[in-house]
């Protein structure tokens, strides 16, 4: 393999699996970290350091109820009001790290674990509809259009850098972002990731180990009266390192999937605040595109309690350590009600699932756990998905190997 090429794979590598221990980190590869709420600032003062301590964590597992409901609801529904006591007994469990004590003050970040029985109960008891099936993970092609042209890898995409240094949040769509080196040069580029060139986009997807990949375009314009996301950026309006003002100026973003059903891409056009700067708008640009993702998530997956159906599945068993684990995956997911064996022989197994919601919604449920759902004449079978192949390397990557 040649030098270049060779670092390049073996850089790749390392920030794969750094990128896997963060998204681990996170919870998003199993169902209870859906309900854990990570690094909440709490800040309270009181007669002594101690009861402003236990003043903080009350208000900090308020405040952090208030985001998993929001991270488990769409936009705009209006969230129940638990009562004072049961908002203790809905918590799991906490940890605190950062702590600044005074004899009157007490400072600290707080991550708690909420109970998903307690969490669940209190929505259907409100007669909310939710969603928790964690997405596949999506990967964010990030595109700038400034009056230079377009920019993916190029140096000065600043839209791209507002992405690497967004802080990892919580939510049901886990993001990824490419890491830019040789290989990725050589897969796709501007012009065709503007297309998009759905067939480039998604080898560079399967080189991430995801089938999920949106390209976010972003362009900022002199004044807010350009609200297209074809209108180019003044360069004489850019700052050193993206601190320009940013008050009165549009950011026109749209968001375009790669899928053959992804209809038309959604756009939207945020207008910088007074004292905000480049960099700061952009970031909110980048939070409201995972607020778009998020939201289209969520509303094809709600959970509705009134919404009960069965369904009768055979399972082909290639070994016991298969069959526990689709037990297992099956079990983690909140619209499967139960699990019943109807009949289990050395080859295969009869469940009969009871579930909320549509068969729709419990296929790509499944799927997102790796578990295709499929009819086969008169029956469904359930069984593993099989894992994707391995990318073709693109030609440019294959030549300097060769060489």
């Amino acid at each position: 393999m040649g030098g270049s090429a060779g670092l390049a794979a073996a850089s790749r590598c390392v920030a794969l699996v750094c990128a896997l221990a963060l998204f681990l980190a996170f919870g998003t590869a199993r169902g209870e970290g859906v309900f854990t709420v990570a690094r909440v600032p709490i800040d309270a003062e009181a007669a002594s350091s101690a009861a402003a301590r236990e003043l903080a964590i009350a208000a900090g597992q308020h405040a952090a109820l208030e985001m998993l409901l929001r991270r488990l609801t769409v936009e705009g529904t209006p969230l129940p009001a638990p009562v004072e006591d049961s908002v203790a007994a809905m918590v799991a469990g906490f940890e605190i790290e950062g702590e600044l004590v005074s004899t009157t003050r007490y400072r600290a970040s707080l991550t708690v674990d909420f109970d998903p029985t307690e969490v669940r109960r209190l929505l259907r008891e409100s007669g909310i509809a939710y969603a928790e099936t964690v997405s596949k993970p999506v990967l964010v092609v990030a595109v700038q259009r400034d009056s230079g042209g377009i920019r993916l890898w190029e140096e000065g995409n600043r839209w791209r850098r507002a992405w690497e240094e967004r802080p990892p949040r919580g939510g049901l769509v886990p993001i990824l972002l490419p890491l830019g080196d040789i290989i990725d040069l050589g897969t796709v580029d501007a012009a065709r990731a503007m297309v998009p060139d759905a067939e480039a986009l998604a080898v560079l997807g399967e080189l991430y180990g995801t089938s999920e990949v949106v390209v976010a375009v972003a362009g900022l314009s002199r004044s807010a009266a350009v609200a297209k996301p074809s209108a180019p950026a003044g360069d004489e309006a850019e700052g050193p390192d993206g601190e320009a003002p940013a008050a009165g100026r549009a950011l026109t973003l749209s968001l375009r999937r790669t899928d053959a059903e992804s209809g038309r891409p959604a756009e939207v056009t945020l207008i910088g605040r007074s004292g905000e700067s480049e960099r700061a708008l952009l970031e909110r640009g980048a939070d409201r595109i995972v607020a778009l993702l998020e939201d289209g998530w969520k509303a094809a997956n709600l959970i509705r309690y009134g919404e009960d159906h069965a369904l009768q599945a055979t399972v082909p068993i290639a070994s016991l350590g298969e069959w526990v684990s689709i037990q297992q995956r099956l079990a983690a997911l909140a619209m499967v009600a139960s699990v019943e064996i109807d009949s289990l022989s050395v080859r295969e197994g009869r469940l009969t699932l009871r579930y909320h919601g549509t068969a729709d919604q419990l296929r790509l449920a499944l799927n997102q756990n790796d578990l295709a759902l499929e009819p086969l004449a008169d029956e469904w079978v359930l069984s593993p998905r099989a894992a994707p192949p391995e990318p073709d390397v693109p030609d440019a990557i294959a030549t300097d190997e060769a060489e």
